[in-house]
């Protein structure tokens, strides 16, 4: 009973970010060098080892997006009970489920998808805005090089035009750390949605 009273009141577990904190000092010391799509898939999976209610998903793009924590299991018919939702190619409605996911409180929801993709889900992005929930859109493939796929995967002007959604955080982190810290603003935070655009 005192555990669906934490979440439902949006209180964090006690110590919820010690295994993060230790991975950090790792990185520290490591220095390593990966695409930030690759941190933040390493920064789930410490999230995931604190947080019971984090709840993952992905548009169809689990193995790009690499949203997925290495302790999750899926939600489906067999798995009830499962964190991690595979969405399909349907991100307004990813972005629809996870703002009704954090009205209802209990659970503290993301997803992703490539930041060119995020024009589908943006009207869910601005409804997270306007109602000040937590809601975390993880957008990978940031480039305004052209990538393999062409200009139709090319996003130029997305993060501009996030920027000037007003109440959502945007970020653009440069390494593991700042990825790191860009995932502890985005749980903390309460009232304001984060968006993070990550490297391929």
């Amino acid at each position: 009973m005192a555990e669906i009273d934490r979440v439902h009141k949006d209180k964090l577990p006690d110590n919820w970010d010690t295994h993060l904190n230790k991975f950090l000092d790792q990185i520290l010391e490591d220095k390593p060098g990966h695409a930030s799509r690759k941190s933040s898939e390493l920064v789930l999976n410490e999230l995931a080892k604190g947080i019971p209610e984090l709840t993952g998903g992905s548009a169809d793009l689990t193995g790009s997006n690499l949203t997925k924590a290495g302790t999750m299991t899926p939600f489906n018919n067999e798995n009830p009970t499962g964190n991690y939702i595979h969405y399909g190619i349907r991100e307004h409605v990813m972005g629809a489920i996870m703002n009704g996911m954090a009205l209802h409180k209990g659970q503290i929801p993301y997803g992703g998808t490539f930041l060119m993709f995020s024009d589908y889900c943006r009207h869910a992005i601005r409804m997270s805005a306007l109602m000040q929930i937590r809601v975390t859109y993880v957008m990978t493939h940031d480039s305004i090089g052209l990538g393999e796929d062409g200009p139709t995967h090319q996003p130029i002007e997305h993060m501009a035009s996030f920027r000037a959604v007003p109440n959502l955080y945007s970020f653009r982190p440069c390494d593991t750390i700042e990825t790191a810290e860009c995932w502890k603003i985005a749980i903390e935070s309460l009232k304001t949605p984060s968006l993070i655009a990550l490297s391929r």
